[in-house]
């Protein structure tokens, strides 16, 4: 049986995706804090769970520190303490983040944010729906990097400055690269979409058949687009989204 993706309608859902992204962008300040940087700059990026999400493991003083943003409960965790996202919006908890390492005389260069303008508004039915979707991408994202054949594969990560679900396939193990993600809607595609890339576009991936509902984007990027509404409403969106990104399952 197939899982029915819930509706994402995109003019209700920004203020609250907006609202979220400035929580993830502290919680990715914070875990750059203390993480290596990665050569393909993963330390960017957070892990999807079924809570929401989560920072990558780091350590302070030896101690390993658990934060994330629990889209079950609306909070933000660290380790003990927990901020409502009704109660404080990004810049509050980046302050709050700041006084808590500062408390426990945790020495930290956490960079500032580019927070969304207010006014910020969240609304808990549309996060529910957000997280839902976001969770069916990860998992799908996952089945879909296990059946990738050789090369680099990136973690399913996502990326808070542009609040993208991605993961990255580097066939050759050199700068060569295929790029799948998921948005949230942006000031490109005002809409839920998922996106297929590559670097550097070549004239064989350009004329690959697109499947039905798909196109190709030529403003302000290059690549494969399907919306989210068009996957919601095939038979099938698993099929679907492979039948979308099958030039990463060519064997």
């Amino acid at each position: 049986m197939e899982y029915t993706l819930p509706q994402l309608d995109s003019e209700q859902l920004g203020p609250t995706v907006a609202y979220i992204r400035d929580l993830a962008l502290v919680l990715g300040s914070l875990q750059r804090a203390f993480l290596p940087v990665d050569p393909h700059d993963w330390q960017h990026g957070l892990t999807v769970g079924m809570r929401g999400l989560y920072a990558q493991p780091f350590s302070v003083a030896g101690e390993r520190l658990r934060a994330s943003l629990d889209l079950v409960t609306y909070r933000f965790r660290l380790d003990g303490t927990r901020w409502l996202f009704d109660e404080y919006a990004g810049p509050e908890v980046f302050n709050n983040v700041r006084s808590w390492l500062e408390s426990r005389s945790v020495q930290a260069h956490m960079e500032v944010p580019e927070f969304s303008t207010p006014p910020r508004r969240f609304e808990s039915d549309q996060a529910a729906d957000y997280a839902q979707a976001l969770w069916w991408f990860d998992h799908q994202f996952g089945q879909i990097k296990d059946q990738i054949k050789g090369g680099l594969t990136s973690p399913v990560l996502l990326y808070p400055h542009h609040f993208d679900l991605s993961l990255v396939w580097f066939p050759h193990n050199d700068k060569r690269q295929y790029g799948l993600g998921f948005s949230p809607g942006d000031e490109t595609i005002n809409e839920p979409y998922v996106y297929l890339t590559a670097y550097p576009t070549s004239d064989e991936f350009a004329a690959r058949p697109l499947p039905v509902g798909a196109f190709w984007q030529t403003k302000d990027f290059s690549g494969r687009v399907i919306t989210y509404a068009a996957l919601r409403s095939a038979k099938s969106p698993e099929q679907l989204l492979r039948d979308f990104c099958d030039v990463m399952l060519a064997s």
